[in-house]
């Protein structure tokens, strides 16, 4: 069955078109597909993401467990999945209710908190929160092998963009991990995209189009790939901690719009750069994205001597040596 064609009326002609046709007088761009070594490496990093995050979501729900029963571990025990934390769960699945035994489990520094130990290990864990508990944490064991065994295939799939991948990593708040998750969402060529500005907006991180009469107005951002966007904010909240320009934006914008606004500012700044740093194959330097004004140093200049008089200083400007 073949489709019935569209007819376009222009003044006193009549033009059928297909499907094809439209699409090539709409100039209708292809959708981005990767080649397939970027695609399998794709399907494997997300796999991992969703996995992680089960992970995360078991865990959480060990903490709601213990905190049903009123045994307070978490707030004792900073990591309650490691070697301390592992062996009273092992042991509460176990069938021991003591708190004195419980908190003769305690490794290392954990030894001097015995007393607080034992106030958290007393409450109301029976057989029933004990099976709930053992399932989780056969559940959360299953998980952890399984990440990984993905982390060693992205291993042996990422071996070919080790130049790439040191690229990225360059970027103030792009870890190894974020590097090779970002490299399995944009892959390798740039070309593709047309420039800088394409890509932010097919990646939804670029700023919302919403001009009315001549102003600018803020406005949402598209939907674009979400595992790109989160990643690339995880970066900025990581710039963030970083002396360098991206982070400096980060605490700028924080002030005035919020940190979840500055947050996704930021995430376009590192797109941004991982875009021309792969195009052009080079690396982050400091001094060749550090673009602020003269106006932008006057006013972090007079914020800087606000902050300091009004903790009671005297400000005298001065060159420095």
């Amino acid at each position: 069955m073949t489709t019935p064609p569209f007819v376009m009326v222009k003044g006193d002609h009549f033009t059928a078109l297909t499907h094809a046709g439209i699409i090539r007088c709409m100039k209708v761009h292809g959708r981005f597909v990767p080649p397939p070594e970027i695609r399998a490496l794709r399907d494997v990093t997300r796999t991992r993401v969703a996995f992680v995050q089960t992970r995360s979501h078991s865990k959480n729900r060990v903490h709601q467990l213990l905190e049903e029963t009123n045994l307070k571990l978490g707030s004792t025990v900073s990591d309650l999945f490691g070697a301390t934390g592992r062996r009273m769960l092992t042991a509460l699945v176990a069938g021991e209710r003591d708190p004195e035994v419980l908190a003769s489990y305690a490794l290392g520094t954990l030894k001097g908190k015995r007393p607080q130990l034992v106030l958290a290990l007393t409450g109301r864990f029976t057989a029933h929160h004990g099976k709930l508990l053992a399932l989780l944490l056969e559940l959360i064991e299953v998980l952890d092998r399984q990440i990984a065994e993905l982390d060693q295939q992205i291993g042996t799939l990422v071996a070919p963009l080790q130049p790439q991948i040191a690229q990225l990593d360059s970027i103030p708040g792009v870890a190894l991990t974020a590097a090779r998750d970002m490299l399995a969402e944009i892959g390798t060529d740039m070309h593709r995209f047309g420039d800088a500005a394409r890509f932010a907006s097919w990646a939804g991180v670029c700023p919302g189009n919403n001009e009315s009469g001549g102003k600018r107005h803020r406005g949402k951002t598209r939907q674009g790939n979400r595992y790109l966007r989160r990643l690339l904010v995880q970066c900025a909240w990581g710039a963030r901690k970083t002396p360098t320009c991206l982070g400096q934006t980060f605490r700028r914008l924080e002030v005035r719009i919020g940190k979840k606004k500055a947050a996704l500012a930021v995430a376009h700044k590192i797109l941004v750069i991982a875009y021309h740093l792969l195009a052009q194959g080079t690396y982050y330097e400091e001094a060749r994205y550090d673009h602020r004004s003269a106006k932008q140093e006057v006013r972090e200049r007079k914020r800087a001597i606000k902050a300091l008089e009004r903790l009671g200083y005297t400000v005298t400007l001065g060159q420095a040596a």
